[in-house]
C-alpha cells in the first residue's frame, strides 16, 4: 500500500499501516513538502520509504495492490477515479466528495474497475461506539427515539483549510462523523434538517465563508431527532460526546480524560484531556485500517461502502445548505 498525502490524517495511516496493521506493507507516499517526506519517515520508521510529489508519479513508480486517499477533500473523488482505473482498491478518507455528483461519479468509478472502496468512519470502530451499538442493537434501552453529540476541536483550522471549496466546511467536515453515527445507532435516515451557525470566534474562519459553531437538529424516517453542536473552539480539549436515548433508558459514549490518573491538591481535582483526533481515537484508526486490509484478504465488502458514505455527505450537504438559507431542508 501507499499512503497519498501526509497530513495529520495520513500520518496517522502511514504510521499504521507500517506498525500496527497486520497483512498490509506500507510502501510509499506522496507529498512535495520535504519536512512532511521526513516526518512520514519518521513516524513510519522507514528512514528509507519511497517519496513521490504527486499519485501520477507514484502510480507510475510503484507496484500496488492498494491505497489509502488522505489528501485533501476537494481531490478525494479524483483520486478515487485515478486509482480505480488502476486496478487499485482504495481506502479513501472521509468525506468521499464535496459533492453528491462526485460522489456518484466515484462510486460508479470503482464498480466499473471491480475494485473495492472503504471510506474512513474511524468513529464506527472505537470500542464506546462498537458497545452502544450492541446495546442498543439488544434492545438496553428500549425504542431509540434521539442522538444527542457534541464534536470539538481546540483550535479552528487554517482559513485555507476552512475554506468551503477545500473542506466543505464546518459541517461536512466536522459534523459529519456525528451524522455517519447518528445514521448508524439509530438505524435510520435522516429526513429533514435546521441549522444555525456562525463564525462566533474566529473572524478569519468567516472571512472565506465558513463558521466555527454550529448546532444542528435533525428529523429522521421512523419519526427519530438528532441535536448535533459542533465547534472549532473546545479550549479545554478535544471533545466527542454522544448519547441516544431510548423510550427505556440512554446509552452514552465519550471521555474526559487521555489517561486514567488525577491529581487531587488544594486548588481542586486536575486530569489531562486528549487533544487531537488521533489522541481520542488512536485504536479506532488501526481497527478500521485493519477492517479495510481484512476485507481485502478475504475478499468481504468493506464495512463503509460509497453508497453508505454518499449518504452521510448528502446529510451534511442538507445540513449546510439549512444553514446558509436559514430555513429547514428535506432531504
Amino acid at each position: 500500500m501507499a499512503v497519498v498525502g501526509v497530513g495529520s490524517m495520513g500520518l496517522t495511516h502511514a504510521e499504521n499501516l507500517a506498525r500496527r496493521v497486520r497483512g498490509a506493507r506500507l510502501v510509499a507516499v506522496t507529498t512535495s513538502d520535504p519536512e512532511r517526506a521526513d516526518e512520514a519517515r519518521r513516524a513510519a520508521g522507514e528512514p528509507d520509504l519511497a517519496v513521490y510529489p504527486d499519485l501520477d508519479a507514484l502510480l507510475a513508480g510503484e507496484d500496488l495492490d492498494a491505497i489509502c486517499i488522505s489528501s485533501s477533500t476537494s481531490a478525494h473523488a479524483g483520486n478515487v477515479v485515478t486509482c480505480a482505473r488502476a486496478g487499485l482498491h482504495i481506502f479513501c478518507e472521509k468525506p468521499l466528495a464535496l459533492t453528491l455528483e462526485d460522489c456518484d461519479r466515484a462510486i460508479a468509478a470503482v464498480e466499473s474497475a471491480g475494485v473495492k472502496l472503504m471510506v474512513g468512519h474511524m468513529r464506527r470502530f472505537d470500542a464506546g461506539h462498537v458497545q452502544a451499538k450492541r446495546y442498543i442493537e439488544e434492545g438496553a434501552i428500549g425504542r431509540p427515539l434521539v442522538f444527542r453529540a457534541i464534536s470539538g476541536d481546540v483550535n479552528p483550522p487554517p482559513p485555507s483549510f476552512a475554506d468551503p471549496n477545500v473542506s466543505g466546511g464546518l459541517i461536512l467536515d466536522a459534523m459529519y462523523h456525528d451524522l455517519y453515527l447518528s445514521r448508524w445507532l439509530l438505524d435510520d435516515e435522516p429526513v429533514r434538517a435546521f441549522v444555525e451557525g456562525d463564525a462566533l470566534v474566529d473572524p478569519a474562519v468567516g472571512a472565506v465563508g465558513d463558521v466555527d459553531n454550529a448546532v444542528a437538529i435533525l428529523r429522521f424516517s421512523r419519526g427519530g431527532l438528532g441535536s448535533f453542536y459542533v465547534t472549532r473552539t473546545t479550549r479545554y480539549g478535544h471533545d466527542l460526546r454522544v448519547e441516544v436515548i431510548g423510550d427505556q433508558g440512554a446509552v452514552h459514549v465519550g471521555r474526559f480524560r487521555q489517561t486514567p490518573v488525577r491529581l487531587l491538591d488544594p486548588s481542586g481535582v486536575h486530569h489531562d484531556m486528549p487533544w487531537t483526533t488521533p489522541d481520542r481515537m488512536g485504536e479506532a484508526f488501526v481497527a478500521e485500517m485493519q477492517a479495510f486490509i481484512d476485507c481485502l484478504l478475504e475478499g468481504s465488502e468493506p464495512p463503509v461502502d460509497g453508497r453508505d458514505a454518499r449518504a452521510t455527505v448528502a446529510a451534511g450537504l442538507a445540513a449546510t445548505r439549512a444553514m446558509r438559507e436559514g430555513r429547514p431542508v428535506n432531504l
